[in-house]
């Protein structure tokens, strides 16, 4: 039977779903997919058109949360949900809040700074496609601009409401896990997974999943150095270096 991730290259919520995959010792196919295009295929595959979705033995399991939820059931070991009922209750709330409030005002807020560099985006997202699929997603570029722009509420006036949801987001995790270095008791979880991976178009991190491919762009280059010295920039890298697989 097939068990696949079907993704978007780099993306914050995909990233949730292989970072769950990755601390259970998972390795699932990943099938790639360009945003804009993508959306026949994963709407005929799960009936709905957002990455990422997990195939596994005939099971169809849309978004990163559905996902993880279903791997703490398929694969208890390691698990990401604390044992204690109300600790799991308190990550679990923390990580629907990062899913809802921080989840697309980060990409609203990373997009609003960083739409207009296609050849980018194209080198993000098509990067492991053949030359020819490469320029032509690039010179798709001004075409699926303004569908990006619709479905994501990619405006000006979006866009002060979106960096200071990153903001509160990143000043939340610096306070929260002062005693502990977690976000929820002593110990990872899913919350610490989801922020950290949410938070991750900040920081940066120096993981092959969602490290920036170089040379980046001064748009690129202007975003990150805005939370560069943030106390909670360092807490996503820490997460990162310790707990990512």
């Amino acid at each position: 039977m097939a068990r696949r991730l079907h993704q978007f290259r780099y993306s914050h919520f995909n990233e949730k779903a292989r970072w769950a995959l990755a601390f259970k010792g998972l390795d699932v196919e990943r099938v790639n997919y360009l945003p804009g295009p993508h959306a026949a295929s994963i709407r005929k595959l799960s009936g709905q058109t957002q990455t990422p979705v997990l195939e596994w033995d005939g099971e169809v399991v849309p978004g990163s949360a559905a996902i993880i939820e279903f791997l703490e059931k398929v694969m208890p070991e390691r698990p990401l949900y604390p044992a204690d009922p109300v600790m799991q209750q308190k990550a679990l709330a923390l990580a629907a809040w990062f899913d809802a409030e921080l989840g697309p005002k980060g990409r609203r807020a990373l997009f609003c700074a960083t739409i207009e560099d296609g050849r980018y985006l194209a080198t993000l997202f098509a990067g492991d496609r053949s030359w020819p699929a490469r320029t032509a997603y690039a010179v798709m570029q001004p075409l699926v601009r303004p569908i990006m722009r619709r479905s994501m509420d990619i405006t000006p006036a979006a866009e002060g409401e979106a960096l200071r949801a990153v903001e509160e987001a990143l000043d939340f995790v610096a306070r929260e896990s002062l005693a502990t270095g977690y976000l929820v008791g002593d110990r990872f979880s899913v919350a610490d997974l989801t922020a950290a991976a949410l938070l991750a178009l900040t920081a940066n991190p120096d993981h092959v999943d969602m490290k920036r491919p170089e040379p980046k762009p001064a748009s690129v280059s202007a975003w990150l150095s805005k939370w560069a010295d943030h106390p909670g920039v360092a807490w996503v890298r820490r997460i990162y270096a310790e707990h990512r697989p």
